[in-house]
Formats: structure tokens, C-alpha cells, sequence
């Protein structure tokens, strides 16, 4: 123990600090009390070491470990109070009212919202911890209840309800205090947490405490009186409010209620499901409304939410082992709602997907299925394939599955049951069946035969997107689930029985869909259909279709390519698929080399035409690269390239790259692909890579050729550069061939279009927009190919590595390739899917076991750094555009970075971006601006990144620092992009916007917690305030208006008090209060009313009344020669936002209230001529009448 002691004052690092307390508390035996008096003063200084720590140590690892650590101590102290030779002051030092556990509530309340869920989660037990210490301390008091208890609930429950560490501590006070006491301080308690259940954030910690506090009153009245005497007291207090809430009109409250709450309700006391149900059929309507169309609405609500109960009750109570519902829950439904049961399926969405479930859903998966079921089903489907909601068909998508299944297993149980029937007779002939058993199996089959029909028969051409889905998704779960690979299931239902030819063309004809996800469906469902069904058997029909896959390729349409591609794929797995390729005719006049191979098996068949395809793309690609390096403009308009790299792409997904059979000849192919992609990049690059992408034909002049398409790219490429807009650059003459003249006026002539002829082919159209689009969109499919290719491919990190189909050199050919794209691309779409295929790239190297490969990510990162620090002007660094690609780039090096490493690479980069960020001492040259610009923009993109959210906190307080500052900078580009950095920063402090209220306290923080995340910017914001406030405040009548104003009180005006703010705290918030207060004499409006707002967290509420007072002094007296309108007003807009957050909290209980509203009242009161003088003065009267 004194050598713990004299380690302590030996000024020891904060983290060698942090382990050596962590060790003390860990090895040492607390519990026995051997280590007598010097133990407990152990304990005492181990503390005062270890809570400065937490305003210091701002590492997401540090910070967890504090937070254990802290627990830890509480333990101890738990153990050393347990002990009988505990002294009586080490008592009183570990009472509720003392400075220690004072000081841990204050910590509690800093981090009972934390971003990582174990600082959350140990702040709970810290919680828990003491107030088991304050327990074991006053053991011996006979106050009931505990006064410590007592205040510290009345202040958690005038804490606002969106504060999720109310919850928890709440649920640990019921353990002391027991239900009534918190009933006695707040009788509408039940219903107030049932007000929070419509938000899903909020739900599970509402329920949660719901559940302690109706089984702790459970408990409470079941020891205290018989079953029959404290039931309908308990039924009254917690299932009515329950009930009420279910039917009062708020569709996700209903929700979240039937998902969290009424589970843990049934299984508290099972025997409340028949109450529940006697009550929902005896009830009227809980609530009428005066307007018809409001009453409507509350009605479907009301239905729903007794759909919900019936349903769940019927369900969870039977599940749980309670009662068993003595009715049928469909007539409790329909005798609930007082109508007929087809009548359901009539009323609103949520009431009729819950009634499915109803029909759907049952704990036994081998239930019959009811003759009247099937017929409510079968009714159900047709008036519920259009559903618009995509949440409510993924609901109804589950439940028919779970109806399939249903229907499966029931058949299947049956059917077994009569065989076992039979073998026990020794009767049993394979071929016989129960009558009993046929008659099931006849109606299933009849069942989903009908089924069947309905869904085809919804299918129909023009079909609404939802309803396709609906019926391809429906059909899908039938293919897989009565399979003919099922065994016994085949006998219940065979899904290609149900389809004809007429049928698997409509299904084929859903590959015309502009919906991806339309054809993704309908290709799923095809797989499983016999290739006989589509009438493809005849050559010329063959040849037809795989024709039209090949013309769809060449399409200027994006779509048609998708289209070609779930072609090419259906056709790729029949036989004689390579015959009909080679019989296709060829427009570019290409010879290929590929043989005909017959009697291959299934899967080296496969394997052969997806190569053969392959092949065939893959040449022909190449010849229309030629025509495009020849006349980008024309193949834009006549063969756009992305549509054949696409079907590459959708050829390889569907064979496993890493168990290849014939590697000899994917080799060469694989190859062949990076190559294309190479050359097909230096075509399209130019365009995606030029100052201005999306107008890089001049359409207002009349350049009508591709020559002078490759003018425009010869004169772009070498001066597209960082100084590229710092001098004017004008297109010469001389280059290339000539312009054509301009007509007679002088002017271009106005042709929105250029006219290109190639051979043959027909007059094509070509606009700006399609050659953009044709460059970008190969970009893209060039890049997932990359991606595709690293991630799927096996790599040959040795010699030796057999069926290696990419070797160490071409991995970092292609990083190379990417990095060039992602730092010089301007066009958004390419660097976008860039950044895809870049960051499969990267995972693939933190996986791989070479270590030259594994350093790359590291080396790319540094030198893009070093690129970026020194801003050559001669760097093709894109300025403009947010940065363009560079955040893209530096993004996937950091989000790829294993999770169990040090964020080594992290650190590197904040430090460094930081520094660049800041404004520098020297003087502002391009090329500080220009990297200034950078490290904002590189910044946004890393804080709006939620992979980085844990490691990225500690750097939140620089970036702010950074971007206040920035906002400073005379220059606009370093200006626009600090607004951009700190819109990001507010967000990620404060959280997503939740409401449409600006102040709601959803998206707000107190002030004691905010200043205890970030402790830097409390000397920072001082600073700028006061710098501010000099610059509101002058005497001179000239109009001032400070950059950094607005985002300071912005900050400022999201913080607001709390009942739970104490006397305590490291970074006192007084000195921001005159500084505030200056704020308000703006003559801008706005800025006056962001001072009241910020003045608010900053004033104590027991300070209030004085501050008050101190701003009604500050307002001008009647004698004075000289009032300024817009001072009045300002000090007016503060006191009544400090009296509205005054009269707020509830927990006020001072002896002198009643004289301290009385000054107030005296000294508004003496300020009333304002209004008189002034009427156009706004919120005068405001003040006076609150």
C-alpha cells in the first residue's frame, strides 16, 4: 500500500496513471479489511487520480478503459464498506451527499449518452454501484424513505424523456424505492413512458423500465395481499394504460408497444391475455372524433390496434406457456371489431396485414390449415399485390413464407402420422394413403394451384412495380420452398406444373423491366423453371433471343445493358448455347478461336460458355475501343463500350472465380481483362478527368466533327491542372482541323445535337450528354470489374501458388490505376464507383499474407499526404468539386484499416489534415489556400463517415477549431468549405436532425456534458466569443457583423440546462455570460435571437432570478436622452427565454420562491413604459404577459 501511495506522487503519464489505479484495484484484497486505515486512504487518492482523468484522456480505447476502471473502484469501495472494521469516516465520505459520490453523478451524467455502448453500459453499473454504496453507508438511518433517493428521483424525472440514461437509472432507483414512492411523485408515470413508445430509438429503454416497474409492483402487491385483492389494482394501473395507448391513434406507438411491451406484460402474468381480450370485445370506441374524416382515421386505428392485441395476445400468451385463448382468435377478432370477417381485408393496410397474421402465424409450424384460412388467404392476395409501402410487403413477403412453410410441414407431419398409422396395423402398402391425408393433400394442392393463378394473373404487362415484386417475390418463396429437391414435398405441390409457355415468356418478359430488382427476381425464378417451358428448342428461336442479348449490349440505353446481361446469363447455362454464338453474325467482322465441345458435364459446361461469352465480349469490346480512339463521338452514339463490360461482369458472378477447373484457359482471359480495362481508360478518362465534364462539347458552337472533339481533349489535357483557373485559356485554331464557319449573323448556329454517320449504320444523334454518359458509365463498370476481379480471384502471392489467376504485379498495377482515377476524375459518377471497386481492392490486401502487400495501403497514404501538402501547380489535384476524388481515395485507405490495429494510419492523417486545415502564420499563397481547401474537404468526408465514428471523436474539437477559423479566411473556397465541415460537425456532435423544431432538446446536449467530450473548445469558444462580442458591442453606429458570429451562437444555442447541473464542475460556464449577453445589442435580428437561446445553458437555475434582475437593470431608464431599439430588444428576447426555461423544471423548492417572483414581477413592472413608448418594439408585451 505505500508503495501504491508513492507511485501516485511520482508524476506518472495519464495512461501509466490509469493502469497503475486499474492494478492497484485489481490485486489488492478490499474485502477482508487487512489493509486497514491506509487501504481506505488508498482508495480515496486512487480516486482523486482517477476522475481528473476523464476530461483528459479522449482516445475511444482510454475512454472505455476509464470506465471500467471506474466501476472497478466502486466495487472496491462496496467491498470495503461490506466489511465490519469499515471506518466511520470512510462512511461519510462515501455517503449520497458527498463530494465523491457527487462527483461520480457528475460523471454519470457526462457519459450516460457516450457514443461507444460499453462507456454507456459501465456508466449504468457505476450507477447501480452507488447507489448500493449510498445503501450499505446510511445503513443504520430510519428515514423512509431515503431523502438522498427521494431528490435524486424527483430530478431524473423532471429530465427530459429523449435522455436515454434516464431510463436506466430510473430502473435501479425502483429496486430501493419501490414502485409507489415513484407513483406517489408522479401518478401519471405508466402513461408518460407509453408517450415516448412512437419513437424507436426510445422504445427498448422505455419498455425496459416498463417491465421493472410493473414486475417490482407485481412482487410488491403479492406479498402484501391476496391474488384476488390486488389484481384489478395492478390490471388497472398498468394493462388499461396499455390498452388505451394500443387504440388511442398513433400507428408507430401501436407498433413499438405490441413489439416491446406486450411480450414482457404476458409474460409477467400470463393469466392478464384473457382480461386483455374480455376487455377489447366488451369496449366501445375509446375515442370518437368531432370532423368525420378525423373520426375515420382514429377508427382505423383503433381496429388496428385491436388487431394487435388479439393477435399478439392470442400468439405470445399461448407461446409463453399462459392461457390458452378459450375462442378462436379469428372470431375474437371479428367479434372485437363488430364485423364480418371478408370485411377486414377492406379496412386499412396495417389492420389488414396484421389479420394475415392472424391467419399466418402459429407456434406450431405444423398446424392444419383451416378450409375457412385458406379461403380468407385467397381472398386476401388480390387486393393486396399493390401495396405501396415497401415495409408493409416485406411484412406480408414473411408472413406468406411462413404460411408456405406452414402448409409443408403440416402435410409432411400428416403424411407421416399415416404411414406410422399403417405400419402399426402391419397393413401399410406404400402406395395407400388415409383418406383423411388425401383430403388434406387436395386441398393444399388446390390451395396453392389457385394461389398460383391469382399471382400470374396479377402479372400482367404495364403491371405497377409493386405489384411485380409482390407476385415474383411470392412465386419465388413457392419455387423454393415446394421444390422438387423437398422429397416428400414434391407431392404436395410442383411448381413448374403451374407454369406453361405462355407463362415463362411473361416471366422472361420481365427482363424488359427498367427495375433491376424486377429482373433480378424474375432471373431467380427462371433458374428453377425447365428451359423446355420457354419454347427455346428450335435453333432459329435460340439464336433469336441471344441475338437480341448481343444488340441490347451495343444499347445507348444504361438499362438495356442490365437487361442483356440476366439474358446472357439465362442462356449461358443451356446446351448448345457456344453452336449458337458461333452461328450469330458478327458486325465488327471478328474471328474467334473457341472450339464447339460436346458431352461436357454440368459444370465444366458452364464454365466453358461463360468463357466462350467471355471471349466473344471481350473481342468485340476491343474493336469498338479502336473505333473509339478514332471517334469517341461516334462510338458514344453508336456502340457505347459500358454496356459489354457490364456483361463480363455479370458473366463472372456466376461462377466461383476461386474453384476454377480449367485455370490454363481463364488466364489468359483475366490478362486480357485488366488490358481492355487499361486502354478503354485512357479513351474515356479525359472526359471524366477535364475541368468540366458535363459540358465538354460546346454545344452553342458548330462543331459538328470528332476531330475537333480531340482539339477540345488536346488542349485540356495539359493545362488541367491546379492553375488551370487562375489564367484564361482559349481554344486555338490552329489545332486539328478547323471549325466550321458560323452562319450569316455572326452567331452559332443553334443545333442542340451533332449528326454522326458511320459506314453503314444510320444517322445517330449525339449530344454532350451522351458522350458524358458513355465515358462516365464505362468508368464505372470498369472499376467494379477491377473490384470484382480483386476480390474474387485468387492472388499468387508465391511461385508456387497453384490456380493463382492475378500475380503481385498486376495488384499493384491496378492500385496505381485506381489512385490515378480517384485523385484526377471530376466527375462525381466515376470517382463514386472509384471509391467501390478501390475499397475491395484494399480489403483484399489487409488480407492477404504478403507483406509488400500489406504495406501499400500505408504508402499510397503517405505520399498522397505529401502530394496534397505540397499543392505543386502543376499537380492534377482537383481543387474545385468538394476535392473531387481525393476524399474518396483517403477515405477507403482509412475505413479499410484492420479493427484490431492501433488506427495507426487514422492518427497520421488527422494530425496531418488537422495542421492543414488550420490557417497558417504565413502569408496565404496558392498554395497554403489550395491545401487548406484540401484538409477541410478530406476532413467533412472523414466525420461523415460512420465506420470511423468511435475512432474519429477525438478529433472533433480540432475540427471544430478548424472550421470556426476557416470561416475567417478571406478567401471564398477556404470559406465555402468550412461551412461544409462544421454543417458536418454539428451533426455529428449533436446527432441527425429528429424534428422539425430547430430547439427541440432532441438534438441538443447539456452544457456540463458537452464541455466534458470536448474540454478544448471551452478556452477556444471564450476566445472567439470575446472577440465577437467586441466587435457586436461597439459604440460607433456603424453595422459590424463578425464571420465567426453565427457559428458560435449556433453551437451555443444547442446546449441547454439540466436539473441534474450541480455546483461541481471542472469547466465552469460563467465567463461565457457576459460575453453572451453583449451578443444580444446586434442590430442583426437573427443574431439576437441566437443570444437568447445561448444565454439559457449558460445560467444556473437556482441563478436565474439574479440574472434576471441584472438584465433589467441593463434596460434603459425613462430618463435617458438615447435608447437604442435593437439593445432593448435583445435584453427583452433573454429574459424571456431564461423565464421560460426557469418556470420549466419542477424540482424548484426554494423557501423565498414567492419574493423572488415578486422582484421579478417589481422589476418588469418598472420597465412597462417600454411597451407604452416603443409599441413597435416586439416582445415587450411577450415579456409582461408571461
Amino acid at each position: 500500500v505505500e508503495n501504491c501511495l508513492r507511485l501516485y506522487g511520482q508524476g506518472q503519464s495519464d495512461s501509466a496513471l490509469l493502469f497503475l489505479c486499474h492494478g492497484a484495484l485489481a490485486m489488492l484484497e478490499w474485502r477482508n479489511g487487512n489493509m486497514g486505515r491506509s487501504g481506505e486512504h488508498l482508495l480515496l487518492d486512487i480516486f482523486r487520480a482517477l476522475l481528473p482523468l476523464s476530461s483528459r484522456l479522449k482516445e475511444s480505447s482510454m475512454a472505455m478503459s476509464l470506465s471500467r476502471i471506474l466501476t472497478l473502484w466502486t466495487t472496491s469501495a462496496l467491498d470495503i464498506l461490506s466489511n465490519d472494521l469499515c471506518s466511520q469516516s470512510l462512511q461519510d465520505c462515501l455517503k449520497g451527499t458527498s463530494d465523491i459520490i457527487t462527483q461520480l453523478l457528475e460523471y454519470v451524467y457526462s457519459h450516460w449518452e457516450h457514443p461507444l455502448d460499453g462507456v454507456r453500459h459501465q456508466t449504468k453499473a457505476i450507477f447501480k454501484n452507488l447507489l448500493k454504496i449510498h445503501w450499505i453507508a446510511v445503513a443504520g438511518s430510519k428515514v423512509i424513505p431515503d431523502p438522498f433517493f427521494l431528490s435524486l428521483t424527483k430530478k431524473l424525472l423532471d429530465l427530459e424523456w429523449h435522455i436515454k440514461g434516464k431510463y436506466a437509472s430510473l430502473a435501479c432507483l425502483v429496486e430501493y424505492l419501490g414502485v409507489d414512492s415513484i407513483l406517489s411523485v408522479e401518478r401519471t408515470f405508466p402513461s408518460q413512458i407509453l408517450g415516448v413508445m412512437g419513437e424507436q430509438s426510445l422504445a427498448p429503454y422505455a419498455s425496459d423500465l416498463l417491465e421493472t416497474m410493473f414486475t417490482n409492483h407485481k412482487n410488491q402487491l403479492a406479498s402484501s395481499s391476496c391474488e384476488s385483492e390486488w389484481h384489478d389494482q395492478w390490471h388497472e394501473i398498468w394493462v388499461s394504460p396499455i390498452l388505451l395507448a394500443l387504440c388511442e391513434g398513433n400507428p408507430s406507438r401501436t407498433t413499438n408497444i405490441i413489439d416491446y411491451c406486450l411480450p414482457k406484460l404476458l409474460r409477467c402474468r400470463p393469466e392478464s391475455l384473457n382480461h386483455m381480450i374480455r376487455v377489447l370485445q366488451t369496449s366501445d370506441e375509446i375515442i370518437t372524433g368531432k370532423e368525420n374524416t378525423f373520426k375515420k382515421k382514429k377508427q382505423c386505428t383503433q381496429r388496428w390496434g385491436r388487431v394487435c392485441v388479439v393477435r399478439m395476445c392470442c400468439h405470445v400468451g399461448e407461446g409463453d406457456g399462459g392461457e390458452k385463448a378459450s375462442r378462436d382468435p379469428w372470431i375474437i377478432l371479428t367479434d372485437s371489431l363488430r364485423i364480418r370477417s371478408p370485411r377486414i381485408f377492406f379496412l386499412c393496410v396495417c389492420v389488414r396485414i396484421d389479420a394475415l397474421g392472424l391467419l399466418c402465424e402459429n407456434h406450431r409450424s405444423t398446424e392444419m390449415l383451416s378450409m375457412e384460412e385458406m379461403q380468407l388467404i385467397k381472398f386476401f392476395l388480390p387486393y393486396n399485390l399493390n401495396v405501396q409501402s415497401p415495409g408493409v410487403r416485406q411484412h406480408m413477403f414473411g408472413l406468406m413464407k411462413k404460411l408456405f412453410c406452414r402448409i409443408r410441414d403440416s402435410a409432411q407431419l400428416q403424411n407421416k402420422l399415416d404411414q406410422n398409422k399403417h405400419k402399426q396395423t402391419k397393413a401399410f402398402d406404400g402406395n395407400e394413403m388415409s383418406s383423411l391425408c388425401t383430403s388434406i393433400l387436395q386441398h393444399y394442392k388446390g390451395f396453392l394451384s389457385c394461389t398460383c393463378d391469382c399471382l400470374f394473373e396479377a402479372l400482367i404487362p404495364g403491371a405497377s412495380f409493386p405489384t411485380r415484386i409482390s407476385v415474383l417475390t411470392l412465386l419465388g418463396l413457392m419455387a423454393e420452398i415446394f421444390s422438387c429437391e423437398q422429397g416428400e414435398s414434391q407431392s404436395i405441390f410442383n411448381m413448374t406444373q403451374a407454369i406453361n409457355q405462355e407463362r415463362a415468356q411473361i416471366l422472361l418478359e420481365c427482363f424488359a423491366s427498367s427495375f433491376e430488382e424486377i429482373k433480378a427476381l424474375a432471373f431467380d425464378l427462371i433458374k428453377k423453371i425447365p428451359f423446355s417451358l420457354f419454347g427455346f428448342q428450335e435453333a432459329e428461336n435460340f439464336q433469336a433471343l441471344l441475338r437480341a442479348a448481343l444488340d441490347l449490349s451495343t444499347s445507348t440505353k444504361p438499362f438495356d445493358c442490365v437487361t442483356a446481361s440476366y439474358l446472357l446469363n439465362f442462356l449461358v447455362h443451356q446446351e448448345g448455347f457456344v453452336r449458337a454464338l458461333h452461328s450469330c453474325p458478327n458486325s465488327q467482322g471478328v474471328t474467334f478461336g473457341f472450339q464447339i465441345r460436346e458431352n461436357d458435364t454440368t459444370t465444366d459446361n458452364l464454365e466453358h460458355n461463360t468463357i466462350v461469352v467471355i471471349r466473344y465480349l471481350l473481342d468485340c469490346l476491343n474493336c469498338e475501343i479502336e473505333e473509339a480512339e478514332k471517334s469517341l463521338l461516334q462510338a458514344a452514339g453508336s456502340s457505347p463500350m459500358y454496356g459489354r463490360v457490364h456483361c463480363i461482369i455479370g458473366a463472372l458472378q456466376q461462377i466461383p472465380l476461386k474453384d476454377l477447373s480449367l485455370v490454363a484457359e481463364w488466364k489468359p482471359i483475366v490478362q486480357e481483362l485488366i488490358l481492355m480495362v487499361y486502354r478503354l481508360s485512357s479513351v474515356v478518362s479525359p472526359v471524366v478527368q477535364s475541368s468540366s465534364p458535363e459540358g465538354l462539347i460546346p454545344m452553342d458552337n458548330d462543331l459538328e466533327s470528332a476531330a475537333n472533339l480531340q482539339m477540345i481533349l488536346n488542349e485540356i489535357q495539359p493545362r488541367d491542372t491546379n492553375d488551370y483557373f487562375s489564367q484564361a485559356r482559349l481554344l486555338k485554331d490552329d489545332q486539328g482541323t478547323e471549325s466550321e464557319e458560323l452562319n450569316e449573323a455572326g452567331k452559332p448556329v443553334e443545333n442542340l445535337s451533332l449528326e454522326m454517320k458511320g459506314g453503314k449504320r444510320q444517322v445517330c444523334s449525339v449530344t454532350a450528354q451522351m458522350v458524358l454518359v458513355c465515358c462516365w458509365r464505362s468508368m464505372k463498370e470498369i472499376s467494379m470489374l477491377l473490384g470484382m476481379l480483386c476480390e474474387r480471384l485468387p492472388l499468387q502471392s508465391t511461385a508456387e501458388s497453384q490456380g493463382a489467376l492475378m500475380s503481385v504485379e498486376q495488384v499493384k498495377e491496378i492500385g496505381q490505376y485506381f489512385k490515378n482515377q480517384l485523385l484526377q476524375s471530376r466527375h462525381r459518377g466515376a470517382f463514386e464507383l472509384s471509391y467501390v471497386g478501390f475499397v475491395k481492392l484494399i480489403e483484399m490486401l489487409s488480407r492477404c499474407n504478403d507483406k509488400t502487400l500489406q504495406q501499400l495501403p500505408r504508402r499510397w497514404l503517405i505520399d498522397v499526404l505529401e502530394e496534397i501538402k505540397s499543392s505543386d501547380p502543376a499537380s492534377k489535384l482537383c481543387a474545385t468539386r468538394r476535392s473531387a476524388g481525393i476524399p474518396f481515395y483517403i477515405q477507403a485507405l482509412l475505413c479499410s484499416e484492420p479493427k484490431t490495429s492501433s488506427c495507426s494510419l487514422l492518427k497520421l492523417t488527422m494530425k496531418e489534415l488537422i495542421q492543414l486545415s488550420m490557417p497558417s502564420s504565413k502569408s496565404q499563397t496558392d498554395v497554403c489556400i489550395i491545401s487548406q481547401v484540401h484538409g477541410l474537404n478530406i476532413l467533412r468526408a472523414l466525420f461523415r463517415d460512420t465506420r470511423l465514428s468511435e475512432n474519429i471523436m477525438p478529433y472533433v474539437a480540432d475540427g471544430t477549431q478548424a472550421a470556426i477559423l476557416g470561416f475567417t479566411s478571406p478567401v471564398w473556397a477556404v470559406r465555402n468549405s468550412a461551412t461544409l465541415l462544421f454543417s458536418t460537425l454539428i451533426t455529428r456532435i449533436f446527432g441527425v436532425k429528429k424534428g422539425k423544431d430547430e430547439h427541440s432538446k432532441k438534438n441538443r446536449m447539456t452544457g456540463r456534458e458537452f464541455f466534458t467530450r470536448f474540454p478544448t473548445l471551452h478556452p477556444f469558444l471564450l476566445k472567439q466569443l470575446e472577440v465577437v462580442a467586441n466587435t457586436v458591442d461597439s459604440d460607433s453606429a456603424e453595422q459590424k457583423l463578425h464571420p465567426s458570429l453565427f457559428l458560435l451562437l449556433l453551437i451555443l444555442g444547442r446546449l441547454y440546462p439540466s436539473p441534474m447541473d450541480g455546483t461541481y464542475t471542472a469547466l465552469s460556464l460563467a465567463p461565457f455570460v457576459p460575453f453572451v449577453i453583449r451578443c444580444s445589442h446586434s442590430p442583426i435580428y437573427r443574431t439576437r435571437e441566437m443570444a437568447a437561446h445561448a444565454l439559457v445553458p449558460f445560467v444556473m437555475v437556482d441563478q436565474v432570478p439574479s440574472t434576471v434582475q441584472l438584465l433589467l437593470e441593463r434596460l434603459p431608464k425613462i430618463t435617458d436622452p438615447c435608447i437604442r431599439q435593437n439593445h432593448v430588444h435583445g435584453l427583452l428576447l433573454q429574459i424571456l427565454h431564461l423565464l421560460q426555461s426557469y418556470f420549466e423544471f419542477k424540482h424548484r423548492a426554494h423557501s423565498d420562491l414567492q419574493q423572488e417572483h415578486h422582484d421579478i414581477i417589481i422589476g418588469i413592472q418598472a420597465k412597462t413604459w417600454l411597451g407604452k413608448r416603443y409599441v413597435q418594439i416586439p416582445y415587450v408585451s411577450d415579456v409582461v404577459n408571461f
